[in-house]
């Protein structure tokens, strides 16, 4: 018995539009937090490199796996672009600064 293990995903051309995507996740997840589909799926591509993004919106802050097609570690714009969506749109930096006042006391 065959199981299909089709996937849906988006395509993200370049740093601009993973952003967008992500940005649209966010958006959505604000207005139905309760999405019966938590996963969403990015295919990343960016030159020579695709990858597969796989993002789990069931809370903020949003999780991340990363799976590039060739086995590759991901790119320092893939990273950029996901610590600069968490850090302001997810409340990261809220945490932090508040982290570090707490610290300060």
């Amino acid at each position: 018995m065959e199981k299909d293990f089709t996937v849906s995903y988006e395509v993200a051309e370049g740093p601009q539009q993973l952003r967008q995507l992500l940005d649209n996740y966010l958006i959505e997840h604000e207005k139905n937090p309760t999405l019966t589909n938590n996963d969403r799926y990015i295919l990343y591509t960016f030159g020579e490199q695709r990858s597969l993004i796989r993002v789990d919106t069931t809370s903020v802050p949003f999780h991340f796996r990363y799976c590039d097609l060739l086995g590759r570690p991901a790119t320092k714009s893939v990273k950029e672009t996901i610590a600069g969506f968490l850090w302001e749109k997810c409340g990261e930096k809220e945490r932090y600064t508040q982290a570090f006042n707490e610290e300060q006391l």
